[in-house]
């Protein structure tokens, strides 16, 4: 029996070593036929300048601006042809028999809709970072399985998992009932929106450990330990994760869960974040933050479901 084409969709901006790296994963992959499109969010200098003469198979999408991950995946899959299509993050790469595995899931459970591997550590092959994720309707607080574990087997088999994340694969059918990634978001959550969206469409998700991939772990970065424990890696980033979580749950929290998230935890989030980030002295982040919160809230008063 022919094996269906599976299409790489890998959304990029400025991290040339890693998405080398995720390419040649890729290309050195077990399972045939593949093919691979890197669409570039305005990368310095374009990705254009070295890919195409490294991995002249390789299709690339070039953006003069930076479209966002969730519109960045609609370009990419827009030009997709699999029946399977895989969406990584530029900055995690395959194990050689990844690809196999995930569709083996789709061939042996016809209900699956999405299907994700174990993630693990790049720097620490032991070491989870995903094994599947959930975000409560009620808190949007976000509850991840796997992370900083050792693997002992503990996630073994396929699970049926809430949501998916970091490298997943989705049958195209799925794109056909329930549309396009929602590029409100831009990121983060725009991940977690869409599984949400297919599993109320009646999919299964998914989370195989025979499929492995391995992701950048904790990123250096200039922000305090405080903030990063909110999430927060960047002033954009405070904007961006204040706005997508009210974002997410107008769209997917019910009555009178919303009403108590909107009304009462909203609230003490954020003046519990705004004085964390205060202690740190960071008051580019606390301003962005406040934009996202603004920003979110008029989208909620404008969203109509």
């Amino acid at each position: 029996m022919k094996n269906a084409l599976v299409s790489v969709v890998v959304v990029t901006k400025d991290r040339k070593k890693d998405l080398s790296e995720c390419v040649e994963s890729y290309v050195k992959c077990s399972y045939k036929p593949l093919e691979i499109i890197v669409v570039d969010n305005g990368s310095t200098p374009p990705v254009k300048s070295w890919l195409s003469k490294k991995y002249k198979s390789v299709k690339l999408i070039t953006s003069k601006k930076n479209l966002g991950a969730a519109e960045g995946r609609n370009v990419g899959y827009r030009k997709s042809k699999g029946k399977y299509i895989l969406f990584s993050d530029d900055d995690a790469y395959a194990d050689k028999y990844m690809v196999k595995y995930l569709v083996d899931v789709f061939l042996d459970y016809k209900n699956a809709g999405i299907v994700q591997p174990l993630v693990y550590d790049k720097n620490n092959k032991k070491v989870l970072q995903g094994a599947g994720h959930d975000v409560s309707v009620t808190t949007g607080r976000i509850r991840a399985w796997g992370v900083q574990e050792e693997d002992v087997g503990q996630y073994d088999g396929v699970r049926e998992v809430p949501l998916c994340g970091c490298v997943w694969m989705v049958k195209r059918e799925v794109f056909n009932n329930i549309g396009l990634y929602d590029k409100e978001y831009f990121i983060p959550y725009e991940d977690s929106d869409f599984s949400f969206r297919a599993r109320k469409a009646g999919y299964k998700l998914y989370c195989s450990s025979f499929a492995k991939t391995y992701h950048q772990g904790v990123k250096t970065t200039f922000v305090h330990p405080y903030v990063e424990w909110l999430g927060i890696t960047s002033p954009e980033r405070a904007l961006q994760v204040a706005r997508n979580k009210m974002m997410f749950m107008r769209k997917h929290s019910p009555f009178p869960n919303n009403i108590f998230f909107f009304f009462i935890l909203l609230p003490t989030y954020a003046l519990i974040h705004s004085v964390i980030i205060i202690s740190t002295g960071r008051f580019d982040i606390l301003s962005k933050y406040w934009q996202g919160i603004f920003s979110g809230i008029k989208y909620s008063l404008n969203y109509a479901a």
